[in-house]
């Protein structure tokens, strides 16, 4: 933990975090135990589905496996979250890089909303990809187990002599009966459930889209000034069901992974609003799922035109980064990705040719004369 805490000190000073706070009472709780190499204290191989630890103080501990233990093991951070789960983490080196599968599109656009999910165009076809919706789903249970907690804090504050209409007093510890510790925990339990649910559902989702394509075009949202806005509560609550920021977080650093190329666009470009076929900008469009264009009178899917829409976006801003012919007509899709590939190659090499050698001798300071 020591070591943990000289980092988070490190990221303050460096200016990339906040000042090093304790932990919350009630939340994860963690300890990392290093792993000595000089003995076995994993067996990998036991079942196919189990694997046992010795762990200082705990002794021998069984862990169900979610994936093949390779490489050499370092360190194991044993965890448990509100609702009494208790998780293991292994940590180790020398592990083989996962091989992602080659991409069968060049470019997608991308349109994250509420209603779906994502709605991904490559050019030719546009599909849908559902919302999760893993709170919705455990709405009314989430409803009915903190009322029932509420009434059972206003009953031991009426039993310790304090005003249940007015917040609990600092420094006021309530107690706890068994029964309120039992409605804590189903609390606790049921959130825990409604993370799982969704980040299966995201993690499900940013796999599939950057094993895709080698491009992905995004809009540059502003996922917590839309979940903060003057919106009605059921808007915000939907905003934080969907988490569009986790799942373009997955993306980004999923496509550093499989060496993908990721694009986001001005938040402001009227992606929904324009026109894909002839390029007149709705101004005055609502909320509307469909609408037709005035000018031309195509009926479009809000959702759909605004992936196609991004996805030309996109194109244009590669066409626009890029300077070098490759015999491809204008605009074409493997123009753009040879020119991306090659902007990229040009500033390695510069940035290659700028390092300074290691043998290099130091230059000779002028040396001034000092006056009488």
């Amino acid at each position: 933990m020591l070591r943990d805490q000289e980092r988070a000190f490190q990221n303050f000073f460096a200016r990339r975090a906040r000042y090093p706070r304790y932990r919350r009472r009630g939340g994860v709780e963690r300890v990392r135990f290093t792993l000595d190499q000089r003995r076995v204290q994993v067996e990998r191989e036991a079942t196919p589905r189990w694997a046992f630890v010795d762990l200082p103080g705990l002794g021998r501990v069984k862990l169900r496996r979610s994936e093949g233990l390779q490489g050499r093991l370092r360190s194991v951070t044993v965890s448990r979250d509100g609702a009494g789960r208790y998780f293991a983490s292994l940590c180790a080196d020398q592990v083989s890089e996962a091989v992602w599968p080659e991409p069968h599109t060049e470019v997608i656009g991308i349109n994250l909303g509420l209603r779906d999910l994502a709605v991904v165009s490559d050019g030719t076809a546009v599909r849908t990809l559902r919302t999760p919706k893993a709170l919705a789903l455990k709405l009314t249970r989430l409803r009915r187990y903190p009322r029932r907690q509420n009434r059972q804090v206003a009953a031991q504050m009426r039993a310790q002599g304090l005003d249940p209409t007015k917040p609990c007093p600092k420094g006021v510890r309530l107690g706890m009966s068994r029964r309120r510790a039992r409605t804590r925990t189903r609390v606790a339990r049921l959130h825990g459930r409604i993370g799982d649910l969704r980040r299966d559902a995201l993690h499900r989702v940013s796999t599939a889209l950057v094993a895709e394509a080698k491009i992905l075009v995004l809009e540059d949202l502003n996922v917590k000034g839309l979940a903060r806005g003057g919106h009605r509560r059921g808007f915000r609550r939907a905003m934080g069901d969907v988490a569009l920021g986790e799942l373009r977080r997955q993306i980004r650093y999923k496509a550093e992974w499989a060496g993908r190329q990721v694009i986001e666009i001005d938040r402001f470009f009227p992606s929904s609003k324009r026109c894909f076929e002839c390029g007149t900008v709705h101004a005055t469009l609502g909320c509307a799922k469909r609408w037709a264009c005035p000018a031309c009178g195509v009926s479009h899917d809000r959702d759909e035109n605004a992936a196609k829409n991004i996805r030309a976006e996109g194109l244009r801003q590669l066409a626009a980064a890029c300077s070098v012919p490759t015999g491809k007509g204008p605009g074409s899709d493997a123009r753009g990705v040879a020119c991306a590939a090659e902007r990229t190659r040009r500033v390695t090499v510069e940035c290659a040719q700028r390092r300074p050698t290691q043998n290099r001798e130091p230059a000779q300071r002028p040396v001034r004369a000092k006056s009488a």
